[in-house]
């Protein structure tokens, strides 16, 4: 944390960092439908003259979005995700010390090893041109992999040939060695199998696309995609060896943002450095909300093709170590509602009542509806926990900056999140009174129900 006047050289060097990659779009290795902004990452590394010196965390990191702007702007962070999708994409995007060379060589032979596979499987059930004229080319032996379908993946999210090339290239990535080489190309094939590949699109919710059906060149796609992963590495491994950039160290851990403090004091490196001494200075990041966002689902091709996903065993692990926010991952046993006598709260039990007056009016006994009042609970107790292991964590005076939405997603009952969030904050666990302000206004998943705000919710640890 500093003590001193940042000085203009300083604020010059993290706009000049970042302008320098303007063109490296590092961040399109791998998105995520809810995914936000770096450009909020760097506004707010200005607003709060944050120094090379301090260390940001973001426990709700998604793909890397955090961890990426601040190692650009040479600043130390640590990104932490409970799935397994994210957690690869936030190391691969952070790790700028890949042998090219490497890279290159294993890519070409990955590459030559698939395509022939991959013309068969496309030419299998069709007379081409091509047939005619290599009439001395020999069939490969298609026998040794395994062509069924995954038993979670969605019904009609992978037409038949694009399933079986995905399969293919999947077993051949596995028997490379374990390495920041092979993650490059873990990456670049879950980055490509949900729209490119596959037949999805997020409307913001993952569903099948009818218009996308049939055989892709899966090939090309894959090839572009480690040909982007290249390009972008020489800009950026050449700023660093040229002076230019100065990258920031990052940390990527998979960890349940409830139990923050405890997993990084335990497994991060970073924080336990010299250089930070157990604290942390500042906190920026976006927290679900309460919303019907399953993110599981939203990435369940790409959580299968790292078999991450195999059955509900692996799911419902993914889900219960996340903050309940939806219906999809609220369980029998959760309780934390009543472990922190949420209710207490004058907003909260007002919703949760509203709900629940709903479920007798309209004699809900079936379907998610009536899991409405408990996913407000959950959520809200959850974030209370969260914000006590980040105030363990906060240096005094240090700040956390939350990019959350309202939310009118259950019944148009409203929910202010922000607002309760900060009362949370400040009420029960000790921040000073909270600051929010309006991001943006985002329209509404439901039609009944008007345009919602989108907050940045400013919590500051008291000085000593």
């Amino acid at each position: 944390m500093k003590t001193t006047q940042t000085n203009e050289a300083d604020s010059l060097k993290h706009q000049s960092n970042i302008g320098r990659l303007d063109d490296v779009d590092i961040h399109d290795w791998y998105r995520f439908v809810y995914a936000f902004s770096d450009r909020v990452i760097t506004g707010l590394v200005d607003e709060f003259d944050i120094e090379q010196e301090d260390l940001i965390i973001d426990p709700f990191n998604g793909t890397g979005t955090t961890t990426l702007a601040a190692k650009k702007l040479g600043i130390d962070c640590i990104g932490t995700d409970t799935s397994p999708a994210s957690v690869l994409s936030a190391r691969c995007k952070t790790n700028w010390d890949v042998d090219l060379d490497d890279y290159r060589d294993r890519r070409a032979d990955l590459l030559a090893t698939v395509e022939p596979i991959f013309k068969q499987i496309s030419s299998q059930g069709n007379t081409t041109l091509d047939s005619f004229g290599n009439q001395d080319s020999e069939d490969v032996d298609l026998s040794k992999y395994d062509f069924s379908e995954p038993k979670k993946t969605p019904k009609g999210w992978l037409s038949e040939k694009p399933l079986k090339k995905m399969k293919v290239l999947k077993y051949h990535i596995e028997k490379l060695p374990d390495d920041d080489v092979t993650d490059l190309f873990k990456l670049a094939m879950i980055a490509i199998l949900p729209e490119d590949v596959g037949n999805v699109r997020f409307g913001p919710e993952a569903t099948r696309d009818r218009k996308q059906e049939g055989d892709k060149d899966v090939f090309t796609i894959f090839k572009s995609k480690l040909a982007e992963i290249e390009e972008d590495l020489e800009t950026v491994q050449s700023a660093v060896e040229s002076g230019d950039l100065d990258p920031g160290e990052t940390e990527v851990i998979r960890a349940d943002a409830r139990q923050l403090a405890k997993t990084l004091r335990e497994e991060s490196e970073l924080l336990n450095t010299d250089k930070h001494n157990g604290e942390v200075d500042y906190l920026i990041t976006s927290p679900p909300y309460p919303a019907e966002h399953d993110y599981t689902r939203n990435q369940r091709l790409e959580l299968i093709w790292l078999n991450a996903a195999d059955d509900n065993k692996d799911l419902q692990k993914i889900k219960k170590a996340n903050i309940r926010s939806h219906t999809k991952n609220i369980y029998v046993a959760d309780d934390e509602g009543e472990q922190v006598d949420i209710r207490e709260n004058d907003q909260v039990d007002s919703i949760v009542s509203e709900m629940e007056q709903i479920i007798v009016d309209e004699d809900i006994s079936h379907g998610f509806g009536k899991y409405y009042p408990r996913v407000i609970e959950e959520y809200f107790a959850g974030m209370q926990h969260h914000f006590e292991q980040v105030y363990d964590l906060l240096a005094p005076g240090g700040k956390a900056a939350y990019v959350v939405g309202d939310s009118g997603s259950y019944w148009q009952v409203e929910v202010e999140t922000a607002e309760i969030l900060g009362e949370l904050a400040e009420e029960r666990v000790g921040f000073e009174p909270p600051e929010i302000r309006l991001w943006r206004n985002m329209a509404a998943t439901t039609a009944d129900y008007d345009d919602i705000e989108e907050n940045i919710l400013i919590l500051t640890k008291p000085e000593e």
